[in-house]
């Protein structure tokens, strides 16, 4: 017997993989964008005005991005680039020269012509499929980064081989919330929460000199209270977990993170992996990668990836992240410089000791 668990487009109020703890804004707006539900809190300056172009950002990002949609720059990308280079939109270029500098410093790992293998297995849709081993290794040829052609004078895509696809799922939620971060500063918005179905982006100061308070959910009940509580300045908060996206078939749990290298489901006894860093498009495809690597061959690539990404991205200062592994154990990378709470006995840091000598 199946059981399929879809939760993307779930509960308005409560994000994808976090609860935010702070108090909430008077007049949020929410629209189903992007595959999941949208919620922006504007805490001051919330006109009618503003969310309007808001959301026809969000809107426009999400006609630019779609796989499905005829004339997106994804489907003319997915039905044409292997026969001739596609010139696509500033966004869409962003968002894919961003990901191939995320493949190549994650070894593959974040890889996303990895389409071909998402259809095969649907683990996102109402009829999930359990995909065979001829079957995965008969698209695993398919998926590689490497054959993904950018021409960064015409803004053009080719692909060096027949029936590649492409998905910036793992991606594209991250760059939009961006955007709507450069609406706030343009219009000098002091404070706002922006959801985009888990991608957290607190902005501004909750308070005058108060930091804001965000949960990060347990992995075992998703629905109940917060494992870990946070208090971060203003920052993007994105979580890759296995408990939102799945099926089950017998007694065999299939999540939605797939593993580039061999076609199958990750497993490296994580639950979930959150990062933390001032650019939301990073940390949702650092987020994927992580996950996929695991936590010791993450941890070991994080300084050089930061180092490398920093020279990228001006406005990186830090990226931070927690690994949720099935033992009920937590780890922080070494670097973490956030106060955090664990609010569940059940649970405790993996290296607290390297905590406790810090402080």
């Amino acid at each position: 017997m199946m059981k399929i668990n879809l939760k993307r487009l779930s509960v308005i109020f409560s994000p994808l993989f976090f609860i935010l703890l702070s108090c909430s804004s008077p007049n949020p707006r929410f629209e189903r964008l992007l595959g999941t539900i949208c919620i922006v809190n504007l805490y001051e300056k919330g006109t009618e005005e503003r969310y309007d172009e808001i959301f026809a950002r969000l809107s426009q990002i999400h006609d630019e991005f779609s796989l499905g949609k005829k004339g997106s720059d994804l489907y003319n990308i997915n039905t044409r680039a292997f026969k001739e280079d596609v010139v696509v939109g500033d966004d869409v270029f962003k968002v894919l020269l961003a990901a191939q500098k995320i493949s190549s410093l994650t070894d593959g790992n974040f890889d996303i012509s990895v389409e071909p293998l998402v259809s095969l297995w649907h683990i996102n849709t109402s009829s999930p499929h359990v995909a065979t081993q001829s079957e995965i290794e008969a698209l695993l040829p398919l998926v590689d980064y490497k054959n993904i052609v950018l021409n960064t004078e015409k803004k053009s895509v080719r692909f060096l081989k027949e029936g590649m696809e492409i998905d910036l799922g793992g991606i594209a939620k991250g760059f939009a919330a961006d955007e709507v971060v450069k609406i706030c500063k343009k219009h000098k918005i002091k404070k706002a929460v922006i959801d985009l179905g888990g991608n957290i982006y607190v902005y501004g100061k909750k308070a005058e000199k108060e930091l804001w308070n965000v949960g990060v959910k347990n992995p075992e009940f998703p629905d109940e209270a917060p494992l870990l509580k946070l208090s971060l300045p203003q920052t993007s908060i994105v979580t890759s977990g296995v408990y939102e996206r799945f099926f089950e078939e017998g007694e065999k749990r299939y999540h939605h993170i797939l593993s580039p290298k061999n076609g199958f489901p990750a497993e490296n006894n994580l639950y979930s992996v959150t990062v933390i860093c001032e650019n939301s498009m990073i940390a949702d495809a650092l987020s994927t990668a992580f996950f996929v690597l695991g936590k010791e061959k993450a941890l070991k690539l994080l300084p050089a990836i930061k180092d490398e990404l920093k020279a990228s991205y001006s406005e990186l200062s830090e990226i931070s992240v927690i690994f949720i592994e099935n033992d009920h154990k937590i780890y922080l990378s070494d670097n973490f410089q956030y106060n955090y709470s664990v609010l569940s006995q059940d649970w405790s840091i993996g290296n607290q000791e390297l905590f406790q000598k810090k402080q």
